[in-house]
């Protein structure tokens, strides 16, 4: 997902298994290694693991190379075609989520696609790249009303967080272009290669909708349809798209409170409003910490914690508004389960590959720029925004660490690209419309930008009150046109289908 953790308070997770991170020669671009099965133990055990020599710069394909690993589940009959899924993350492992995502997929598309996931480079068995302890050890606030000072000591330990995490991957700092989106994608185009497959009907969640319009964008010849789904918009850089994730954010938490306040039952607890009785709390909980028994202190930071670590999906939502009125008629022992809990990350997840990635995908300081300007910069639109004022605002200050990041004064800049208008391939584009992580605009954005009736066609599915990620949960009023559209290529009549979680 193109989705930062919220500072200290949300992780989304998901990636694999350690090697150096070095890259040896070998001959000019790609080469077959090996098909074997994959080991249960990768969440992938119905699949053939394929193992392909890629170039790690394929602007330079006689250079070095390493191995990529691609899950292939052939299809059960005569192959239609294939069937890409691209996880989010950045940081997520394709193999990990292999087996529990391919058991949903209709019998079409078992009999007559070979189904792929994938590891991405830098991720699981393809070279992973992982700092856990450094990640673990850095964390340094910062908020648009931080002086000079607090402002300088950000930068000095960003900097030194980004050389800690190359030092421990064991990675020279000079490569980190190498993570970039841009270039895992050519490692997608040569298993297609491979694979001898015309082309390929891609399904993108969250930063996968990243790397499925990347890939789009170099090979629109080879991709046979597009699903987007919790849609990254490629058009919005960095600041623009931490704004948006903010407000929706916060947007997402005040329909928690309004939903709350419709029901006579939850809102008997905070007869002045849910709204306001969160507020209230917040206020209690700074000034003076309740402790459950057998728990541990609670205060407005757990709270905080509480509400952000739970509005990406409906359920969680839900959880957290009966921990909330909880709290209101006395009782925090939810809450603090939900906010002071033991965090067990998965362990599969590569937070140090998320920054390698997103680092390198957007331009977050001009080449030969100023870093320390760039977090000025940064900070004065989080005080013109008033991201400090949301009730959740932490997510803005998610990608801060990309301005010290190694290679961020020294790459090339990239050239924001222009809206797709109309591709040569059909599209489909899903969200929720409370979705905190890729919020709502960015799927609208994507979607006006195509011109009805030119091209193939393209449809929209939007789910109301739904999760980050529609696809796949088993509401058929988005899964069947979904499955439909992978095995056929046809779009719903309507162009844009609206569902209720």
């Amino acid at each position: 997902m193109r989705i930062r953790p919220l500072l200290a308070l949300v992780v989304l997770l998901l990636a694999g298994c350690r090697i150096d991170g070095t890259a040896t020669p070998a001959p000019e671009g790609w080469a077959f290694v090996s098909e074997q099965p994959c080991a249960a133990s990768t969440g992938a055990g119905d699949f053939s693991c394929v193992t392909l020599s890629v170039p790690v710069d394929h602007a330079r394909p006689a250079g070095e190379h390493w191995d990529v690993v691609f899950g292939l589940l052939r299809a059960e009959g005569e192959r239609r075609g294939v069937f890409v899924t691209a996880t989010g993350g950045p940081g997520s492992s394709g193999l990990a989520a292999a087996d529990a995502y391919s058991s949903s997929f209709p019998d079409e598309v078992r009999q007559g696609f070979d189904v792929v996931f994938f590891d991405q480079r830098g991720i699981g068995l393809s070279q992973e790249f992982r700092c856990d302890d450094a990640y673990d050890d850095y964390y340094v606030p910062i908020q648009a009303s931080s002086s000079s000072a607090d402002r300088d000591e950000f930068a000095a330990a960003s900097t030194q967080f980004g050389q800690d995490c190359f030092a421990e991957a064991g990675v020279d700092p000079s490569t980190a272009p190498r993570y970039a989106t841009a270039q895992a994608v050519e490692d997608l185009e040569d298993f297609r290669e491979w694979l001898a497959a015309p082309q390929l009907t891609l399904y993108g969640e969250s930063y996968g909708t990243q790397y499925v319009q990347t890939y789009a964008a170099a090979h629109p010849d080879r991709v046979a349809g597009l699903v987007l789904d919790g849609v990254v918009d490629l058009t919005t850089d960095q600041p623009g798209f931490a704004v948006q994730q903010a407000e929706a954010a916060d947007g997402v938490l005040t329909a928690t409170f309004a939903r709350c306040d419709a029901d006579p039952v939850c809102a008997d607890a905070a007869p002045g409003g849910t709204a306001a009785g969160y507020d209230a709390l917040l206020d209690r909980l700074a000034a003076d910490p309740v402790t459950p028994p057998g728990g541990q202190p609670v205060d407005d930071l757990t709270l905080r914690a509480a509400a952000a670590s739970s509005m990406s999906d409906p359920y969680s939502r839900e959880v957290f508004t009966d921990a909330l009125v909880d709290a209101l008629l006395g009782d925090v022992a939810a809450l603090d389960e939900l906010g002071n809990g033991p965090y067990a990350p998965d362990p599969s997840f590569s937070d140090g590959l998320f920054y390698a990635v997103e680092c390198q995908d957007y331009d977050v300081v001009p080449q030969d720029g100023d870093p320390r300007a760039e977090l000025d910069a940064w900070l004065d639109v989080s005080a013109q925004r008033g991201i400090d004022q949301l009730r959740l605002g932490g997510s803005f200050y998610g990608d801060l660490d990309c301005l010290f990041w190694p290679g961020s004064t020294t790459t090339p800049d990239v050239e924001r690209p222009a809206p797709v208008t109309d591709p040569p391939y059909p599209v489909m584009v899903l969200n929720a419309d409370t979705d905190p992580n890729t919020p709502f605009v960015g799927a609208e954005d994507v979607f006006r930008d195509l011109t009805p009736g030119a091209g193939p066609a393209d449809a929209a599915v939007i789910q109301l009150d739904g999760p980050h990620v529609v696809y796949g949960r088993g509401d058929p009023c988005v899964d069947d046109p979904v499955n439909t559209f992978v095995a056929t290529g046809q779009v719903p009549d309507r162009r844009v289908t609206v569902c209720r979680w």
